[in-house]
């Protein structure tokens, strides 16, 4: 019977009455925090949060690839989501739900809106990964449908997931059979698609901009927000950076996006985005532990190193 309920189809309701406004500004890629053991932080989310209210968030990516999220069991990401929830009056709390499993998906999104999430996301199946628009469509369709009341994002990041499917095709096939559909984490290079995806049906999608290095190319391109690992720590100047260009000084924003794209080329030295942000969350005194395997940490020689190089470009 279940089975019936998630493949049967639905009328699309009218597109006034789906959803919110687009996102402005900067939602963080939230990091996980962990014990040394391994096991999930919760108390730790406080001193972290109190951390992310100065960076001027418009709200948090919770369990997506920063999050180690598919390295979790779907329980402590349901226990994750609720910890994050405590912080709604805060940022808005997008959570991401996918996995290689629909029904574990499905599962975690009838969670994230139960709970009162303000979307969800979900990547591509990164096991046997689909190379056609109509299966992705298919498989996020059973997802986005356990979580009929709130707005739903496709997580477009190619180089982590291997779907690499083309997003416009995605929205227009999607469209048709995602009542919920709002838009796309985009994460990849690809800026003539994305430019395609934010123009599609008169900019109706809010195509949420994923690499912190480019977000200026989505800005110029239309994009009004974007989703980042680095914003934990960089929040204020790339809220400076978005300032400058709204008010298009363009030059200025320049200036600003080549001090951010300092702070990345350190970030992702140290082994990748995820060792390092937590590694640099640390250094600058917001403790959330180790990654989890098979992820490396840093020796206690790496994080000399990780220290001296932000020093060297005067972020601590």
């Amino acid at each position: 019977r279940e089975t019936e309920i998630l493949f049967s189809s639905y009328k699309q309701p009218n597109r006034k009455e789906m959803t919110s406004e687009k996102i402005k500004g900067l939602v963080a890629a939230t990091v996980t925090p962990m014990k040394a053991n391994g096991e999930v932080n919760l108390p730790a989310l406080d001193s972290y949060v109190k951390h992310l209210e100065k960076q001027g968030l418009a709200g948090v990516f919770v369990n997506g690839t920063t999050g180690e999220g598919l390295l979790m069991t779907s329980d402590e990401r349901k226990a994750v989501a609720e910890a994050w929830m405590a912080y709604k009056d805060k940022f808005k709390v997008m959570v991401h739900v996918g996995g290689t499993s629909y029904a574990a998906a499905v599962d975690l999104a009838r969670h994230a809106e139960k709970i009162g999430a303000d979307a969800i996301s979900a990547m591509g199946p990164c096991f046997l990964p689909p190379s056609r628009a109509e299966e992705l469509v298919a498989f996020n369709k059973i997802v986005a449908a356990a979580a009929p009341g709130t707005p739903f994002y496709y997580y477009h990041i190619p180089g982590t997931s291997h779907v690499n499917v083309s997003m416009l095709d995605f929205l227009k096939l999607g469209e048709k059979e995602i009542p919920t559909l709002r838009g796309i984490k985009y994460t990849t290079y690809d800026s003539m698609t994305m430019q395609e995806c934010i123009a599609y049906r008169g900019g109706y999608y809010d195509i949420l901009h994923g690499h912190d290095e480019t977000i200026l190319t989505g800005l110029m391109l239309g994009a009004t927000g974007g989703v980042g690992t680095s914003y934990s720590v960089t929040g204020e100047l790339y809220n400076k950076l978005l300032d400058t260009f709204w008010a298009g000084d363009l030059a200025g924003a320049v200036k600003l996006q080549e001090k951010a794209v300092e702070f990345i080329r350190v970030l992702i030295k140290y082994e990748n985005s995820v060792v390092g942000i937590k590694a640099i969350l640390q250094v600058m005194g917001v403790d959330c532990g180790p990654v989890r395997l098979p992820m490396r940490n840093l020796t206690p020689d790496r994080m000399k190193a990780l220290e001296a190089d932000l020093r060297a470009i005067g972020w601590i």
